[in-house]
């Protein structure tokens, strides 16, 4: 008789997908900002001794420069300052060019950004209406350290003589802002409008539901298995879910300074250049350090006293250094065929901002690039790019919009101006409903749901069919 819980060896044979070590470090380098890019490098240069420290490309003086400074030197000038002999401790000005230089030194020191001041300087490149940066920039005006609007809505309509509906819509569009989050009246607010960062998880909707089912308290408070209970997940999954909840940011305003603090700047890492009339997508790497192999260690190869054990490890360091010198050329690379591939789509943005942004989605150009969509997500995020209307987060590019009778993509813009022709144009005695709205876009090619049109509605500032009705 066989006993119960017997243990057997047995054999299977699965077939997994791994990624090599080479492909890891290139994704992971593919995922970090500028700053943190520099940091990896120079993590990497203190850590393995067989590569030479060079100089930052920044840092190394032009030719120009240098042959300024030699004819200066020809001219008795060593520096920009001399002492006097007659009068210790007084300088003077060698020349003309010297204090130019100096006065350029002290015109290009920056003093910090406030939240405030970053949120503002993002409404032209915004959809919101002109007419209404002065109501933003007052709601802007009353987000607390971390973002969050700390004023009154009956306090703002009071002081604008605008509705309810009017700033609660501003406020929307002061979350899709950069950070994305600011200007919300929630934590749930503030995480919802984060949910572009998570574009190619494949948790993305368990998250929008997570929060959206009110279930951060639950989580705060440890009552795991409710959560896992009413989303109808298992425990596995819950735990990846969580993970990427917590890469969205709670209080996005903390990074920014208020009152003196210090702040992180944006450091666009691409910059659009016109080159014979088509944007031109340039990748600057001239912060990046320079890794190079030392030739001291090259030449110990080559010594014939060195031992065994120390030129094997010589060669390990040797192959470390040139696999993150490839990883980093490929992600250059990968990050110029995107940011072109995304310039290329959206061209009317150069003349129009934002507002002049198509439907677009990264599948569509990681389809053109020939890479998979989560790359694309990968290489948009954290990265920003210099263009003549400002510089913008390359994630901002993809605009949403609505599918078609026929598959084809229309712009959110376009229902929202056809949305408000309609209302503008409407009997003031007989409004139109949100229904009858919804009829007349779908009978112009516009298959947009009742709901989503008193969203749009609410976009616009535009009151119900009631408050409509004169």
């Amino acid at each position: 008789m066989a006993l119960s819980g017997e243990l057997r060896q047995s054999q299977t044979m699965t077939q997994t997908m791994t990624l090599a070590p080479q492909q890891r470090q290139s994704l992971h380098l593919l995922q970090l900002s500028l700053p943190d890019l520099r940091t990896e490098l120079f993590n990497e240069m203190a850590r393995n001794p067989v590569i030479e420290e060079i100089e930052p490309t920044l840092e190394k003086a032009t030719i120009s420069q240098k042959e300024q400074e030699n004819a200066e030197r020809e001219r008795g000038f060593d520096s920009d300052y001399t002492e006097d002999d007659d009068i210790p401790g007084t300088a003077y000005t060698a020349d003309a060019d010297a204090l130019e230089r100096r006065q350029r030194f002290f015109d290009s020191q920056t003093r910090e950004e406030t939240l405030e001041e970053h949120l503002a300087s993002q409404l032209k490149m915004s959809d919101i209406d002109p007419a209404d940066y002065p109501l933003a920039e007052m709601l802007i005006g009353d987000l607390d350290d971390n973002g969050y609007f700390a004023g009154s809505i009956p306090d703002v309509m009071m002081v604008s003589g605008e509705s309810e509906a009017k700033i609660r819509s501003l406020l929307a569009a002061i979350r899709d802002l950069d950070p994305p989050g600011c200007g919300a009246t929630s934590i749930e607010e503030c995480l919802l409008a984060q949910l572009d960062k998570l574009d190619g998880s494949p948790f993305r909707d368990d998250v929008r539901d997570l929060i959206a089912r009110h279930h951060l308290a639950d989580i705060a408070g440890g009552r795991i298995a409710a959560v896992e209970r009413d989303l109808g997940m298992s425990h596995e999954r819950y735990a990846d879910v969580l993970s990427e909840l917590r890469t969205l940011e709670p209080r996005p305003g903390r990074a920014f300074t208020r009152a003196g603090k210090s702040v992180a700047y944006v450091n666009p890492e691409v910059h659009a250049v016109n080159v014979g009339g088509r944007w031109t997508a340039r990748v600057d790497d001239r912060s990046l350090p320079d890794i190079r192999i030392s030739k001291r260690y090259l030449q110990m190869l080559e010594d014939p006293k060195t031992s065994k054990e120390t030129k094997d490890y010589i060669r390990e360091r040797i192959a470390a250094a040139r696999s993150i010198s490839e990883a980093v050329e490929r992600r250059q690379d990968t990050i110029s065929g995107i940011a072109q591939a995304i310039l290329d789509a959206q061209p009317d943005f150069f003349t129009e901002g934002l507002k002049g942004l198509k439907p677009l989605t990264m599948q569509e150009i990681a389809d053109k690039v020939g890479v998979h969509h989560t790359t694309v997500s990968r290489t948009v995020r954290d990265k920003y790019i210099s263009t003549p209307k400002g510089t913008v987060e390359l994630r901002k590019f993809f605009a949403k919009g609505i599918v078609g009778e026929h598959g084809e993509q229309i712009a959110r813009t376009d229902v929202l101006d056809r949305l408000k022709a309609l209302v503008d144009g409407e009997d003031k005695a007989h409004p139109l409903s949100d229904d009858r709205i919804s009829e007349l876009l779908k009978g112009e090619g516009y298959p947009v749901a009742r709901r989503t049109v008193a969203k749009y509605r609410g976009q616009l500032g535009l009151p119900g069919a009631p408050d409509r009705r004169v």
